[in-house]
């Protein structure tokens, strides 16, 4: 089974934001979930690795999570981006909390950054698209997290500071 660290060293190997997964495997771990294989695949969620790839260094437990919810670079466009939603609303519930700590993680990063409005907005809404694309696993599931109630709290406090609506998940 793989380790954090060699998760971590993969990741940075790969040219991935390894601060930025760590911020994601925070969060996972402030919400309950201690499991190694799903804060590995937090860590190789970023990487931009293949399936292959990742099931030939890490397993294929870990490869499904990971892959599961990053987007597929064969396509591009408008395709892209609903074949990525079909993807995270049929990913295993693992990987939803990995997209759910790493929207999180997205978001604190959006209300810290001086970017220009327009590129805010943009990133916002793209969260908040994915945040409402999962809404009704997240309802099925709520009870599966201890602290996830906290973390959708966290993300709606970060919304409504910004101007947008709150998510309503029940």
């Amino acid at each position: 089974m793989a380790t954090l660290k060699e998760c971590e060293d993969y990741a940075r190997s790969k040219g991935a934001d390894v601060a930025f997964c760590m911020g994601v495997v925070f969060r996972l771990k402030s919400i309950g979930i201690t499991h190694e294989q799903i804060l590995c695949s937090a860590i190789l969620s970023q990487t931009r690795s293949s399936f292959d790839e990742i099931f030939a260094r890490f397993g294929r437990d870990v490869a499904v999570m990971a892959t599961s919810i990053m987007k597929d670079s064969s396509q591009s466009g408008k395709n892209q981006e609903s074949s990525y939603i079909e993807q995270l609303q049929a990913a295993p519930w693992e990987s939803v909390l990995i997209k759910l700590c790493e929207i999180s993680a997205n978001l604190k990063l959006i209300k810290e950054s001086e970017l220009s409005k327009t590129k805010r907005s943009k990133m916002m809404k793209k969260n908040i698209h994915y945040l409402n694309s999962l809404k009704k696993n997240i309802r099925e599931n709520q009870d599966k997290a201890l602290g996830l109630q906290r973390l959708l709290d966290g993300a709606n406090e970060t919304i409504s500071e910004l101007g947008y609506r709150p998510i309503k998940f029940e």
